[in-house]
């Protein structure tokens, strides 16, 4: 008999359900929701494993608690795998509730960051999840669905016939990043997820894994670990060519804790882009201390559109708490550099840090104003477990030690050592409007679109974003969620 295996995005809201990024759409202005990579992963290998494999993004596709339930009956699932954010959790568990209603015998399996250290935690919380996958996914969640037995299966914390939590050891990292299978993009609406520019269709290429440094607040190594492995440009050409030939996709988010680390893997990637004669436009990461002229023009020319920077602070002395191990000159001379070679710039900034005062707050909107990038977006730090951030946090009163905040990224999870919540909560709005209303900036913007398309989506955005950072402040701690009907 075949397996039968349901990937979810529960329908809580829209966030970006990726281990590192755990991004609540509300409220961000630079942020288009992306396409559930990891589900499409683990439903890929899985499918590869000889299950049949269904998967539903509940939020983005409007899609109700009463419909999941619906589909839950409808296809019967022997395993129903969740999509879980750590602000998230307690909201996403519902549908492994419903599923167990329906049917006890279906196995409940979460996956998100948030287990890799709170697995015990969680399961001991959550009575209706049976099992909850630590690390990497792919293999992992294919021996789950195709029905191993579970004490066979690394990387996993599950319940056993007794009523304990068994903690298996740990799965290694996958160092051959080409033999997992392609995302299965034909389970997915592709046509909901999309540039915020343009409009266009947009899908997620995760090119390589792992990051070297150490930030505090930053997930990447905890997730990923610290060696950058990178899968062959010809293992991403043929996920691109894929892409375009089978699901008309021609703009991409190059995903990647550290895209740019391996500057001759990235030309290399480009120079075939280029011979491919493939018409593709992307974007990516990198840190402000590794770009330089030469690797700015390749990317240009092989489609590169946008490079967001993680700037995270205005303040020397707040740079060197985080252990971001970048400086102000740095991203002064990466700003330059990426308008030079007519590429936009999209810079992030944290808010809430332990440290943080009105005036490093003050020096975020000068620096933003002074970068002259294309795109801003201020986040407020969340204190993921797992993280140095989160362990700052309750050495310091800040956060109780099993308390888990709803509030994330566009409202403050926590208060700092010199400002309250409260005091925080006003900042961001505050901070966009001045550095989204200089007439130099709103200049920049008009000036920088490529076609009346593209210039009608600004002025689309910019409406949208006015009304939010000018209208009511939302109130309570939890994301808006999709409401149970």
């Amino acid at each position: 008999m075949t397996r039968r295996v349901l990937f979810i995005v529960p329908p809580t809201g829209l966030f970006i359900r990726e281990d590192r990024c755990q991004t609540p759409i509300e409220e961000m202005k630079t942020i288009s929701l992306r396409p559930p990579i990891d589900l499409m992963y683990s439903a890929a290998s899985t499918d590869a494993a000889g299950c049949e494999c269904r998967l539903v993004d509940y939020p983005a596709e409007c899609r109700s608690w009463r419909e999941l339930e619906q589909d839950i009956r409808d296809f019967r699932p022997h395993a129903l795998m969740l999509s879980i954010t750590t602000p998230s959790l307690h909201l996403d568990v519902e549908a492994a509730v419903i599923a167990r209603k329906i049917d006890p015998s279906i196995l409940t399996v979460a996956k998100g960051a948030h287990f890799i250290v709170l697995d015990r935690k969680a399961l001991e919380l959550y009575p209706q999840i049976d099992c909850v996958i630590r690390g990497e996914y792919e293999l992992t969640a294919a021996e789950l669905g195709a029905g191993r037995p579970l004490a066979e299966i690394q990387g996993i914390t599950w319940r056993d016939g007794g009523g304990g939590i068994t903690r298996n050891p740990d799965r290694p990292f996958i160092d051959n990043l080409d033999s997992i299978p392609f995302p299965a993009r034909h389970l997915a609406r592709n046509e909901l997820y999309f540039r915020p520019d343009t409009g266009e269709p947009q899908t997620t290429i995760v090119t390589n894994r792992g990051c070297p440094y150490s930030c505090i607040f930053c997930l990447a190594s905890v997730v990923s670990g610290k060696k950058n492995r990178y899968r062959s440009t010809d293992n991403v050409m043929a996920e691109i060519e894929e892409c375009v030939r089978r699901f008309s996709i021609k703009s991409f988010l190059f995903r990647s804790d550290l895209f740019t680390q391996n500057s001759q893997w990235v030309i290399e990637l480009c120079r075939k882009i280029i011979d491919s004669g493939l018409k593709i436009e992307w974007a990516s990461n990198s840190r402000v201390d590794m770009v330089d002229p030469e690797i700015l023009s390749w990317m240009k020319r092989a489609g590169c559109w946008v490079i967001a920077y993680g700037v995270e602070s205005g303040n020397a002395a707040i740079l060197e708490k985080v252990g971001k191990k970048a400086t102000l000159d740095q991203a002064r001379a990466a700003l330059a550099m990426t308008r030079a070679a007519g590429i936009k710039s999209s810079i992030y900034f944290l808010m809430g840090l332990p440290w943080d005062t009105p005036q490093s707050l003050e020096d975020n909107i000068r620096f933003a104003r002074e970068l002259r990038p294309d795109f801003v977006e201020i986040f407020y730090t969340y204190p993921f477990p797992g993280t140095r951030l989160h362990e700052i946090a309750v050495e310091n009163g800040l956060l109780g030690r099993d308390e888990i905040s709803t509030d994330a990224y566009s409202h403050p999870a926590m208060g700092g050592l010199y400002m309250t919540r409260n005091e925080l909560d006003l900042w961001r709005r505050k901070s966009l409007r001045r550095i989204y209303l200089d007439p130099r900036y709103v200049w920049r913007m008009l000036r920088g679109a490529r076609s009346p398309r593209e210039l009608a989506h600004y002025l689309k955005y910019g409406i949208l974003a006015l009304g939010e950072l000018f209208g009511r402040r939302r109130h309570g701690n939890a994301p808006a969620p999709h409401v149970r009907d």
